[in-house]
């Protein structure tokens, strides 16, 4: 119980871009998950520390982290519990953020194979309740990868089939249609990826007043210096983004 409420008190930093405090929660959870013995609370732990360190650009540090973790949890999944199974599966999609990140291909392409071996072995499984982690949760990790590594059009590929997909998190929901403004970006189509973050506004408000998601409304203004998109400069301007 300890080591899940400093997990939580970590992840609340981390969105709020506290990242002293998170550091300090990330230690103390880490702490109480090695005096539990339980390793599905470790890699819990492990998940979130990866995080802090892809945060703060040490992606391969926490893609070296995660292997390690991974390591001891793989293998004999017909013989595993939905928790044990949910908790590596997310474990595996940070894997796949933090290599994303540090341009890592090979390992982001191995994590993502793990991880739908693992949702693969969760038929007819609820997600669990923490972590949602289930076969679409991957295909979402799999969108964000191609869009941080500038596969832009993989990325639209991927994404298209889970737009039409009932996905129950709204922040998750709001993620996808983020991650394909960003690819239409890479691609020039400026309004379309306005378009698109309209889509995540409707989703989770608060999810596009992100500092990340106002650099993209930034740039995408930036960039349309004929004014083509009016609407672009109305959006920028309700984020507060100077344009």
């Amino acid at each position: 119980m300890l080591a899940a409420a400093y997990q939580t008190s970590a992840s609340l930093l981390l969105k709020q871009g506290d990242h002293g405090h998170a550091w300090l929660a990330v230690g103390r959870a880490m702490g109480e998950a090695e005096r539990s013995g339980d390793p599905v609370v470790l890699a819990s732990s492990v998940r979130l520390h990866a995080h802090l360190l892809a945060r703060e650009n040490h992606a391969p540090q926490a893609v070296v982290l995660i292997r390690h973790a991974a390591d001891q949890l793989v293998g004999s999944y017909d013989r595993r519990s939905p928790r044990h199974l949910a908790v590596l599966g997310m474990l595996l999609l940070r894997g796949v953020t933090a290599a994303a990140l540090g341009s890592d291909r090979g390992s982001v392409r191995d994590f993502l194979s793990e991880a739908r071996d693992v949702a693969g072995s969760m038929p007819g499984s609820p997600p669990d309740k923490w972590s949602n982690f289930n076969l679409v949760n991957v295909e979402l990790h799999a969108v964000n990868a191609s869009a941080v590594l500038g596969d832009a059009g993989m990325a639209l590929d991927a994404a298209k089939p889970l737009m039409h997909r009932h996905i129950s998190v709204p922040e998750r929901r709001a993620a996808l249609w983020t991650d394909a403004a960003h690819a239409y970006s890479q691609q020039g189509r400026l309004f379309d990826a306005y378009q698109a973050l309209r889509v995540a506004e409707s989703c989770a408000a608060q999810d596009v007043r992100r500092p990340a998601v106002r650099e993209l409304v930034a740039d995408l203004a930036a960039r349309d210096r004929r004014r083509a998109v009016p609407e672009l400069y109305h959006f920028a301007r309700q984020l507060g983004v100077a344009v």
